[in-house]
Protein backbone atom coordinates (compact mmCIF):
# COMPACT_ATOMS: atom_id res chain seq x y z
CA UNK A 1 0.00 0.00 0.00
CA UNK A 2 2.78 2.44 0.85
CA UNK A 3 4.28 2.01 -2.62
CA UNK A 4 0.98 2.56 -4.44
CA UNK A 5 -0.38 5.51 -2.48
CA UNK A 6 2.22 8.10 -3.61
CA UNK A 7 1.45 7.28 -7.24
CA UNK A 8 -2.28 7.73 -6.64
CA UNK A 9 -1.60 11.05 -4.89
CA UNK A 10 0.60 12.25 -7.74
CA UNK A 11 -2.04 11.28 -10.30
CA UNK A 12 -4.62 13.25 -8.36
CA UNK A 13 -2.31 16.26 -8.19
CA UNK A 14 -1.83 16.13 -11.96
CA UNK A 15 -5.58 15.86 -12.54
CA UNK A 16 -6.21 18.91 -10.35
CA UNK A 17 -3.43 20.89 -12.05
CA UNK A 18 -4.79 20.04 -15.51
CA UNK A 19 -8.32 21.02 -14.53
CA UNK A 20 -7.24 24.34 -13.04
CA UNK A 21 -4.98 25.07 -16.04
CA UNK A 22 -7.95 24.54 -18.35
CA UNK A 23 -10.07 26.78 -16.14
CA UNK A 24 -7.38 29.48 -16.26
CA UNK A 25 -7.43 29.37 -20.05
CA UNK A 26 -11.21 29.79 -20.09
CA UNK A 27 -11.37 32.39 -17.30
CA UNK A 28 -12.08 36.06 -17.81
CA UNK A 29 -8.92 37.94 -18.80
CA UNK A 30 -9.21 40.16 -15.74
CA UNK A 31 -9.28 37.35 -13.19
CA UNK A 32 -7.05 38.18 -10.20
CA UNK A 33 -7.55 35.34 -7.73
CA UNK A 34 -7.06 31.61 -7.87
CA UNK A 35 -10.24 31.28 -5.80
CA UNK A 36 -12.28 32.73 -8.68
CA UNK A 37 -10.76 30.20 -11.06
CA UNK A 38 -11.33 27.27 -8.70
CA UNK A 39 -14.97 28.34 -8.35
CA UNK A 40 -15.52 27.52 -12.03
CA UNK A 41 -14.41 23.91 -11.48
CA UNK A 42 -15.85 20.97 -9.57
CA UNK A 43 -12.88 20.93 -7.20
CA UNK A 44 -13.43 21.19 -3.47
CA UNK A 45 -11.35 23.24 -1.04
CA UNK A 46 -10.42 20.15 0.97
CA UNK A 47 -9.05 18.15 -1.97
CA UNK A 48 -6.92 21.13 -3.01
CA UNK A 49 -5.67 21.47 0.55
CA UNK A 50 -4.90 17.74 0.67
CA UNK A 51 -2.95 17.88 -2.58
CA UNK A 52 -1.17 21.26 -2.33
CA UNK A 53 -1.51 22.50 1.23
CA UNK A 54 -3.41 25.63 0.21
CA UNK A 55 -4.34 27.73 -2.81
CA UNK A 56 -0.93 29.41 -2.86
CA UNK A 57 0.64 25.96 -3.13
CA UNK A 58 -1.60 25.29 -6.11
CA UNK A 59 -0.45 28.50 -7.82
CA UNK A 60 3.20 27.56 -7.30
CA UNK A 61 2.59 24.04 -8.62
CA UNK A 62 0.93 25.48 -11.73
CA UNK A 63 3.97 27.67 -12.37
CA UNK A 64 6.24 24.64 -11.99
CA UNK A 65 4.12 22.58 -14.38
CA UNK A 66 4.25 25.28 -17.05
CA UNK A 67 8.02 25.68 -16.66
CA UNK A 68 8.51 21.91 -16.95
CA UNK A 69 6.48 21.86 -20.16
CA UNK A 70 8.69 24.56 -21.68
CA UNK A 71 11.85 22.70 -20.68
CA UNK A 72 10.93 19.32 -22.20
CA UNK A 73 12.71 19.94 -25.56
CA UNK A 74 16.03 20.41 -23.72
CA UNK A 75 16.02 16.93 -22.21
CA UNK A 76 18.50 14.25 -23.24
CA UNK A 77 22.14 14.45 -24.37
CA UNK A 78 23.23 17.66 -26.09
CA UNK A 79 25.58 17.59 -29.09
CA UNK A 80 26.70 20.08 -31.71
CA UNK A 81 24.10 18.58 -34.04
CA UNK A 82 21.22 18.87 -31.54
CA UNK A 83 22.11 22.26 -30.01
CA UNK A 84 20.26 24.53 -32.45
CA UNK A 85 17.22 22.24 -33.00
CA UNK A 86 16.75 21.93 -29.24
CA UNK A 87 16.88 25.70 -28.79
CA UNK A 88 14.35 26.18 -31.59
CA UNK A 89 11.99 23.60 -30.07
CA UNK A 90 12.44 25.26 -26.68
CA UNK A 91 11.75 28.66 -28.26
CA UNK A 92 8.46 27.40 -29.66
CA UNK A 93 7.43 26.12 -26.24
CA UNK A 94 8.31 29.42 -24.55
CA UNK A 95 6.57 31.65 -27.07
CA UNK A 96 3.55 29.40 -27.40
CA UNK A 97 3.08 28.96 -23.63
CA UNK A 98 3.86 32.61 -22.87
CA UNK A 99 1.21 33.67 -25.37
CA UNK A 100 -1.34 31.33 -23.79
CA UNK A 101 -4.08 32.85 -21.68
CA UNK A 102 -3.50 30.67 -18.62
CA UNK A 103 0.08 31.85 -18.11
CA UNK A 104 -0.79 35.55 -18.34
CA UNK A 105 -3.62 35.02 -15.87
CA UNK A 106 -1.48 32.92 -13.56
CA UNK A 107 1.13 35.68 -13.38
CA UNK A 108 -1.57 38.25 -12.65
CA UNK A 109 -2.92 36.05 -9.87
CA UNK A 110 0.56 35.51 -8.47
CA UNK A 111 1.24 39.25 -8.47
CA UNK A 112 -1.97 39.86 -6.54
CA UNK A 113 -1.00 37.13 -4.07
CA UNK A 114 2.45 38.70 -3.61
CA UNK A 115 0.71 41.85 -2.41
CA UNK A 116 -1.47 39.85 0.01
CA UNK A 117 1.05 37.20 0.99
CA UNK A 118 4.73 38.12 1.07
CA UNK A 119 5.76 34.47 1.30
CA UNK A 120 4.48 33.40 -2.12
CA UNK A 121 6.73 35.64 -4.21
CA UNK A 122 10.00 33.81 -3.54
CA UNK A 123 8.50 30.35 -4.02
CA UNK A 124 6.63 31.36 -7.17
CA UNK A 125 9.82 32.68 -8.74
CA UNK A 126 11.86 29.66 -7.66
CA UNK A 127 9.43 27.14 -9.13
CA UNK A 128 8.40 29.17 -12.20
CA UNK A 129 10.63 31.78 -13.89
CA UNK A 130 13.63 30.89 -11.73
CA UNK A 131 13.35 27.19 -12.57
CA UNK A 132 13.16 28.01 -16.27
CA UNK A 133 16.33 30.12 -16.13
CA UNK A 134 18.22 27.62 -13.97
CA UNK A 135 17.44 24.63 -16.18
CA UNK A 136 18.23 26.54 -19.37
CA UNK A 137 21.57 27.50 -17.81
CA UNK A 138 22.12 23.81 -17.02
CA UNK A 139 21.49 23.03 -20.70
CA UNK A 140 24.18 25.51 -21.72
CA UNK A 141 26.59 23.95 -19.23
CA UNK A 142 25.93 20.53 -20.76
CA UNK A 143 26.47 21.96 -24.24
CA UNK A 144 29.78 23.44 -23.13
CA UNK A 145 30.75 20.06 -21.73
CA UNK A 146 29.93 18.53 -25.12
CA UNK A 147 32.46 20.82 -26.78
CA UNK A 148 30.23 23.65 -27.99
CA UNK A 149 32.02 26.99 -27.64
CA UNK A 150 30.05 29.29 -25.34
CA UNK A 151 32.03 32.27 -24.15
CA UNK A 152 29.61 33.75 -21.61
CA UNK A 153 28.36 32.59 -18.21
CA UNK A 154 25.59 30.02 -18.57
CA UNK A 155 23.10 31.95 -16.43
CA UNK A 156 23.77 35.10 -18.45
CA UNK A 157 23.17 33.13 -21.66
CA UNK A 158 19.89 31.76 -20.29
CA UNK A 159 18.67 35.21 -19.28
CA UNK A 160 19.67 36.63 -22.66
CA UNK A 161 17.82 34.01 -24.71
CA UNK A 162 14.68 34.25 -22.58
CA UNK A 163 14.73 38.04 -22.96
CA UNK A 164 14.93 37.71 -26.76
CA UNK A 165 12.05 35.23 -26.84
CA UNK A 166 9.87 37.27 -24.49
CA UNK A 167 10.56 40.48 -26.40
CA UNK A 168 9.45 38.78 -29.59
CA UNK A 169 6.31 37.55 -27.88
CA UNK A 170 5.52 40.99 -26.46
CA UNK A 171 6.01 42.69 -29.84
CA UNK A 172 3.89 40.16 -31.72
CA UNK A 173 1.08 40.67 -29.23
CA UNK A 174 1.17 44.46 -29.53
CA UNK A 175 -0.92 44.63 -32.69
CA UNK A 176 -3.42 41.79 -32.46
CA UNK A 177 -5.45 43.07 -35.40
CA UNK A 178 -2.43 42.84 -37.71
CA UNK A 179 -0.80 39.64 -36.44
CA UNK A 180 -2.55 36.31 -36.18
CA UNK A 181 -1.94 34.71 -32.80
CA UNK A 182 -1.88 31.33 -34.52
CA UNK A 183 0.97 32.32 -36.84
CA UNK A 184 2.85 34.97 -34.87
CA UNK A 185 5.56 32.45 -33.96
CA UNK A 186 6.15 30.25 -36.98
CA UNK A 187 9.27 28.20 -37.55
CA UNK A 188 11.06 31.14 -39.22
CA UNK A 189 10.39 33.57 -36.37
CA UNK A 190 11.90 31.37 -33.68
CA UNK A 191 14.72 30.20 -35.95
CA UNK A 192 15.72 33.81 -36.56
CA UNK A 193 15.72 34.54 -32.83
CA UNK A 194 17.88 31.48 -32.14
CA UNK A 195 20.24 32.37 -34.99
CA UNK A 196 20.55 35.91 -33.64
CA UNK A 197 21.28 34.49 -30.22
CA UNK A 198 23.88 32.04 -31.54
CA UNK A 199 25.60 34.76 -33.54
CA UNK A 200 25.63 37.05 -30.52
CA UNK A 201 27.24 34.50 -28.22
CA UNK A 202 29.89 33.53 -30.80
CA UNK A 203 29.07 29.85 -31.01
CA UNK A 204 30.46 29.81 -34.52
CA UNK A 205 28.70 28.77 -37.70
CA UNK A 206 29.72 25.13 -37.36
CA UNK A 207 27.97 24.89 -33.98
CA UNK A 208 25.01 27.18 -34.45
CA UNK A 209 23.96 25.90 -37.87
CA UNK A 210 25.32 22.40 -38.07
CA UNK A 211 21.82 20.90 -38.09
CA UNK A 212 20.22 23.60 -40.25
Amino acid sequence: MSMVQPSVAENRRYTILSEVADALRAADSGVRSIEAVIATTDLGAQEIADAFGNNQGLVIALAEMLAASMLEPLEGPTTAASFRPKLIAFGHRVTNVYSAAQLKRLYRIALTDVIRNTGIGRDFYKHGPGLLTAELARFFEAARGAGIVLEEDSHALASHLLALLRASFDLSDTFPSDVSKDSSHDQGDVSQIVDLFCAGIHTGAENAHVAH
